[in-house]
């Protein structure tokens, strides 16, 4: 499991950089947005794969992003960002919350996503808020 949860990670972190080396510092191409947001989404798809290795070994519980850091469960390169997107983790009783928000709207991204332990990726054009468990899936 642990190996399945570095490969995930590798793999995100080959996409964010693929999307950090297109990066122009006056506006995005779609094609630059939609890489970004894509990597946010796997990116968040790595938090929640990182939260059930980190529930299975801490008998139940939930991690917040820095417990999943430290327990190198995750990488963080990038201190939170990657590709233009903030991550948040939240825990609650029985569960978390995990989002990712553009850094700048319109620019880095236009979609903020939301991901929880049903591991359903929710995401909408919000403006720069956070997605939530209401929001279409992504």
């Amino acid at each position: 499991m642990k190996r399945t949860v570095k490969i995930i990670a590798l793999l995100e972190l080959m996409l964010a950089i693929s999307a950090a080396c297109n990066v122009q510092t006056t506006g995005q191409a779609p094609q630059v947005v939609a890489g970004n947001e894509m990597a946010a989404m796997t990116r968040l798809r790595s938090i929640a794969t990182a939260e059930i290795q980190y529930q299975l070994d801490s008998g139940g519980k939930f991690a917040t992003l820095e417990e999943l850091i430290d327990n190198r469960l995750i990488g963080d390169p990038s201190e939170g960002k990657l590709a233009g997107y903030n991550f948040k983790v939240r825990v609650r009783p029985g569960g978390f919350e995990a989002t990712a928000v553009p850094v700048r709207h319109g620019i880095s991204g236009k979609r903020s996503f939301y991901i929880d332990e049903t591991r359903i990726m929710r995401g909408a054009e919000k403006r720069g808020d956070q997605a939530g468990p209401g929001d279409p899936e992504a």
